[in-house]
């Protein structure tokens, strides 16, 4: 039995659940609209952060919020304020929960979970694409799925981390303050630091993170994020509530999208990534919003925006840097933090900086390392076939 609908979303994801979500609102004037996921159910199985900048989307949802954060490195530690723009923190099944909720309130949208597709997509009067249980057709299609995969070439660098959500029997934790960055000088293959988010005194998210060419698995940074976790919980005893791991592309080329503007690729490896710090959630909510407006309005699909030339080659630079010299990497963190100050930092991570803001961030790095890092920059960029504007 076939079914048509106006939008088919494969992957239900953060994309393709934030897509379907900002659709629910239309309520009456929603496109029908189908999402396939190939997941039984939805669990806590990741978390999202972001600072508090411009009214961010489902600032409300989050339950946890700094306005103290710390770098370390090499024993010293650096204390900051961000009152202004304080760091908050989102746990997928709050999310995951509101967008359900919102999604299964209203009788357009059906989510088809623990399910995939059985056969490619195919365009003939309408999409064709096929599932176990009916043949859907759509006229519009967002593809969310990420690439089969990854390997080291497809990207100038990669995110890996592996994180324990740990709880104590007793309080340890300063719940008021985050650690952004503790950055391990004993890890020799990237750069890498522990990111510590106690969410009450006898709580805490803590993970291992590095910055590499290589990609690495949660096996491979699962000891080293032990060995902090004793150090963070003073070798008291623990529980692990949960963990969760992943790997973001850091500079990657985006996927290459269909010849036809009715099928669009979304997600991470569509341009939801941002190269620097591999932050996506508030990029793909902003697209989300943007695309679903235009499908009710128009009905017509919208790809992530194009950052500006000025960030891109800021990021792709940054990148270069780290990817040339990680044990440089700290430092340049230490003195962006100590050089400007926070404000424009968290602006410029969120995608809102001014063209002053950004002058202020190139004045706080040191000119000499970046300078001599454009040429490696333009040699990966070809090696990736890619312009740095891309």
């Amino acid at each position: 039995m076939n079914q048509h609908f106006d939008l088919v979303i494969i992957g239900g994801g953060c994309a393709g659940l934030s897509l379907a979500y900002q659709l629910s609102q239309f309520g009456e004037n929603c496109p029908k609209t189908l999402i396939i996921e190939e997941r039984e159910a939805y669990t806590n199985d990741r978390t999202w952060c972001f600072w508090d900048v411009k009214g961010p989307i489902h600032r409300d949802l989050a339950p946890f919020k700094w306005n103290t954060f710390s770098i370390k490195n090499n024993h010293m530690d650096f204390e900051y304020s961000c009152n202004e723009t304080p760091y908050l923190m989102l746990p997928s099944d709050i999310f995951y929960k509101n967008t359900l909720n919102a999604i299964n309130s209203n009788k357009k949208i059906q989510l088809l979970t623990g399910e995939k597709l059985v056969d490619k997509v195919i365009k003939r009067d309408a999409w064709h694409i096929p599932t176990s249980k009916f043949l859907a057709t759509a006229s519009n299609v967002v593809d969310t799925r990420p690439i089969k995969s990854m390997t080291k070439k497809d990207s100038l660098m990669w995110q890996s981390f592996v994180g324990y959500e740990v709880e104590l029997d007793g309080a340890l934790f300063v719940e008021d303050k985050l650690v952004l960055m503790d950055f391990d000088s004993n890890f020799k293959e990237g750069l890498a630091f522990i990111y510590c988010l106690p969410t009450s005194n006898s709580r805490a998210l803590i993970e291992y993170t590095v910055f590499s060419e290589d990609l690495f698995t949660a096996d491979q940074l699962t000891d080293r994020l032990l060995e902090k976790i004793e150090i963070y919980t003073q070798n008291k005893s623990y529980t692990i509530i949960r963990q969760e791991k992943g790997i973001l592309p850091m500079g990657n080329n985006h996927i290459e999208q269909v010849d036809d503007p009715t099928y669009l690729f979304a997600g991470l490896f569509a341009g939801a990534a941002r190269p620097s710090s591999g932050y996506a959630f508030q990029r793909i909510q902003t697209w989300s919003k943007d695309c679903a407006v235009e499908l009710k309005n128009n009905r017509q699909l919208i790809k992530f925006k194009k950052d500006s030339w000025m960030q891109t080659w800021m990021d792709f630079l940054f990148i270069t840097v780290i990817k040339k010299n990680p044990i440089i990497g700290a430092k340049i963190f230490v003195e962006l933090f100590k050089n400007c100050d926070v404000r424009t930092v968290a602006d410029f991570m969120s995608d809102h900086s001014s063209f002053w803001q950004k002058l202020k961030i190139i004045a706080s790095l040191p000119a000499l390392t970046f300078l001599s890092a454009i040429p490696e920059l333009i040699r990966s960029k070809r090696r990736l076939g890619g312009s740095i504007d891309a």
